[in-house]
């Protein structure tokens, strides 16, 4: 009997230590493809201009740890607003890249507010801190200093503003909306957990550096997403990127969310924005652009693209204002999620996927 289970314990144990012995001799592999991947992002800074748009100002504001951003404001070219959008541009660009998200908003009704994240276009730089592809908190202090700018405006909204995300942009958004009151919609295009994407990325490359990859291919996501998530936290560590946990974040989403991600992306698997997807509450719809790869899903959609966004917006805005010009509540310079302001909660909104 004492054999019969040192047997069973040996037959269950073996594959575990031989699984730990091949993740040990190959960490330095996987850390340095997270390392490198983490560095490879391409944006459109200076591609575009939001001075094409129409009324635009200039404007600065300070994050709650010091840093100076620049921002531009875009007034709507309708009498009424609708609302206010605020957009986060992706890795590697700048806040012009808004414009030809935006463009077709301006016509609905919609004033936008885009910033550029520290280290990025005009905005101040971080000492000690090089940006990578994955959101940080930092990227969500950004994005929380943004809400504070624009609340502090004479013409601020009382019902707040809806969030537009590009990739990393949108990862930041997506987590500053799980825990900022007065955000009435979000929409991200081409969002990630970075977790997921390292351990998308090992599995991808195995093949090249381990023998036993068509068998540990095999083994269940949680099992990869584990040695995964060691590798990238040791990375985030060395480099000092207090990563968010997107995973996390969206547990406390109560708001309408749309999320957008091209059929053929290869660099954020299609299947990671379903796994994400999935962890959002009933509101979330999920709109999987076909052909299209990262960060290109208005360029292979362009019509299809604005038409979504702006019925997206238009079904969930507060609706046109009809107030005396208030300054609206800040955000206490010492708090991460702190902003209280009056919301106007739409209707439930289903989960549905669009193709």
């Amino acid at each position: 009997m004492v054999l019969s289970l040192y047997a069973v314990v040996s037959l269950l144990t073996l594959p575990c230590l031989v699984l730990l012995g091949v993740w040990l001799f190959h960490l330095p592999s996987a850390t340095g493809i997270c390392d490198t991947i983490g560095t490879l992002g391409t944006g459109g800074s200076g591609q575009f201009s939001l001075k094409t748009l129409g009324d635009c100002r200039e404007c600065e504001f300070f994050t709650p740890d010091g840093l100076k951003l620049q921002g531009t404001y875009v007034r709507r070219r309708t009498v009424e607003r609708l609302g206010v959008v605020v957009f986060c541009h992706e890795f590697g660009g700048d806040r012009h890249v808004a414009a030809p998200y935006v463009a077709g908003l301006l016509d609905e009704g919609f004033d936008v507010f885009a910033f550029d994240f520290r280290n990025h276009g005009e905005s101040e730089r971080m000492a000690g801190y090089t940006p990578r592809t994955w959101a940080t908190r930092y990227e969500v202090l950004d994005v929380m200093a943004a809400l504070n700018y624009v609340r502090s405006l004479e013409d601020a909204d009382p019902e707040g503003v809806a969030l537009v995300g590009i990739s990393r942009g949108g990862s930041a958004a997506m987590s500053t909306a799980s825990c900022a009151e007065g955000v009435w919609a979000l929409i991200t295009d081409g969002a990630f957990v970075s977790r997921w994407v390292t351990t998308a990325n090992i599995r991808r490359f195995m093949p090249q550096f381990v023998r036993l990859a068509p068998v540990l291919t095999r083994l269940p996501w949680f099992v990869h997403s584990i040695y995964g998530t060691v590798v990238h936290d040791l990375v985030a560590r060395k480099v000092k990127h207090p990563c968010i946990n997107l995973v996390n974040d969206v547990r406390g989403l109560r708001l309408p969310a749309l999320m957008i991600h091209g059929a053929r992306d290869s660099t954020i698997p299609v299947e990671l924005a379903y796994r994400l997807w999935r962890r959002l509450p009933n509101r979330a719809r999920l709109w999987i652009a076909p052909k299209s790869s990262h960060n290109r899903s208005l360029r292979t959609h362009p019509a299809r693209y604005r038409r979504r966004i702006c019925r997206f917006l238009k079904n969930h805005a507060p609706g046109p204002a009809h107030w005396p010009h208030e300054i609206a509540p800040t955000v206490s310079p010492n708090a991460a999620c702190t902003v209280r302001v009056a919301e106007k909660r739409p209707p439930a909104y289903a989960r549905t996927t669009a193709s």
